[in-house]
């Protein structure tokens, strides 16, 4: 449709002059004398006017169908294509130049009969005298050529100049014009240079010879952070910001160890991803990296910290579960309203489940016995029942503190979603036998459950049924007998459940 789109919009461009051409032509070719004659018979004077303007029209008509076919067909036709950047604003100008210079030539040589030698002696007068005058326009004429030529840079390559001792500049390249280049900075302010000040910049082309560029971000973490934890979280923490940057197919980024300092010790995140990406995305990371460190109760190390800083750091450090595990189960959503005791409760009876990334977790249609919160790492999430209905599905992202699997744990429902693990992954398991030891001990847990249950939206579009609490807390208590409601509803046949 693009194709056709654009063939009928040269089309339109040439028809026009081609029309005018081809008549003009035929009333030459075919008509011989008799426009002449019918000048003669009305005004002898009117002959040679009809003449000049036929031909002068005839001319421009001409050149101006060189000049589209020239433009759509050659330029941005098959040279486009073939380049794969549109074609420099300076090379069609000159064209257009050439092709209007020729035409006036043969106007001056065919139609009026002028001499071209004494037109040509003229002009090469006048054009000395306008050199002189305009000696700093013509340098930055012939400049814009030689980057034509040259092509060190393409209208739409991401690029950095600068001078020595000047201040560095970084944008994308928009045009080279007659006289000036243009440049879109970062921040969006379109800033023109003189082509002959241009030429002489020291330039850096990050758009060849690949479109995509490589970045480093360097973070510093207490030596006694363990290095597995450093990597999880810190990859987790830039897929994260990419993710939500660029999209789901993003590469994975690295991380390494780049030195061990005095304050501790340095990673460094790598990561891909086109220019324009590249300052964005390095913002994005140091933001997400602080919230990834912050759920895990970590944070960057550095001589800022005094001395109870750091000891209140190794404390929670060496003894997690009481403090951050508490917290970060405090503020999922199936645990809201949830006392402390019975937070603690869980965490005692939870275990620790490592899954390297890659691995699937949890396959669609499954059913078990066990939720899960994140500690640290990220993971997506694939629905097949979107995948089959739409082809613009992309997998949702679970991160630290999120959890999984509680319809599953609580219901027996299975499970309708796809959870991979992206990057390293440390997860809370919070089995069955730990859920009905919360249910037994702790009173209004159950009903605290089933409403979060049904707020979350994990059971489709019947959690807008204000009958949904009532009914999960009826099948949670099938799930885990022994389970007694803190206030005993009556059935539909009005008695009192024995539940």
């Amino acid at each position: 449709m693009a194709i056709l789109d654009q063939s009928r919009h040269i089309l339109a461009k040439i028809l026009g002059p081609l029309l005018i051409s081809v008549s003009i032509l035929v009333v030459f070719f075919f008509g011989g004398e008799a426009y002449q004659q019918f000048g003669i018979e009305f005004f002898d004077s009117t002959t040679t006017v009809v003449k000049n303007v036929l031909g002068v029209i005839g001319f421009f008509s001409l050149a101006v169908l060189a000049n589209r076919l020239i433009r759509y067909v050659i330029f941005e036709g098959f040279v486009a294509s073939a380049t794969g950047t549109p074609v420099p604003r300076l090379l069609l100008q000159i064209s257009s130049l050439i092709i209007y210079a020729i035409a006036i030539s043969a106007c001056a040589r065919i139609v009026f009969n002028q001499d071209l030698t004494f037109l040509w002696a003229a002009s090469g007068v006048a054009g000395l005298v306008l050199g002189m005058a305009l000696k700093e326009l013509l340098q930055d004429v012939f400049a814009g050529i030689a980057l034509n030529i040259d092509r060190a840079v393409r209208i739409g390559d991401w690029i950095q100049i600068h001078k020595s001792g000047d201040e560095r500049t970084i944008g994308q390249l928009m045009e080279i014009s007659w006289r000036s280049t243009r440049v879109r900075d970062l921040r969006g302010d379109m800033l023109s240079f003189p082509n002959s000040k241009f030429s002489s910049f020291t330039i850096s082309n990050f758009s060849l010879p690949e479109e995509v560029s490589n970045r480093s971000i360097f973070i510093l973490l207490e030596c006694s952070v363990p290095v597995d934890q450093a990597f999880r979280i810190l990859q987790a923490a830039a897929l994260d910001a990419l993710l939500e940057l660029i999209g789901p197919d993003v590469p994975v980024p690295t991380v390494a160890v780049s030195g061990v300092k005095i304050d501790g010790v340095e990673y460094m995140i790598g990561f891909k991803s086109q220019w324009q990406f590249l300052l964005p995305g390095t913002r994005a990371i140091y933001k997400h990296v602080l919230i990834h460190l912050a759920k895990a109760g970590l944070r960057p190390a550095g001589r800022a910290l005094t001395v109870a800083d750091r000891a209140d750091q190794e404390w929670v450090q060496n003894k997690p579960s009481p403090i951050r595990l508490s917290s970060l189960l405090d503020q999922a959503q199936i645990f809201d309203g949830l006392p402390t005791s019975g937070i603690d409760e869980l965490i005692a009876r939870a275990r620790k489940v490592r899954i390297p990334s890659g691995h699937v977790v949890i396959q669609a249609g499954e059913a078990g016995a066990e939720m899960y919160v994140v500690q640290e790492g990220l993971l997506d999430t694939l629905d097949p029942m979107k995948l089959a209905s739409s082809t613009s599905n992309k997998p949702s992202v679970i991160r630290p503190g999120d959890t999984f699997g509680e319809q599953v744990a609580l219901v027996g429902f299975p499970h309708r979603r796809t959870i991979r693990a992206r990057t390293d992954v440390l997860l809370l398991e919070i089995n069955g036998n730990a859920l009905q030891h919360l249910l037994e001990t702790m009173p209004g847990a159950l009903e605290i459950l089933a409403r979060n249950l049904a707020h979350t939206g994990v059971m489709g579009n019947a959690s807008n049924d204000e009958d949904l609490p009532q009914a999960l807390a009826r099948q949670i208590m099938h799930m885990f007998p022994g389970v007694q409601p803190l206030n005993p509803k009556t059935d539909e046949r009005g008695r009192e459940s024995n539940h």
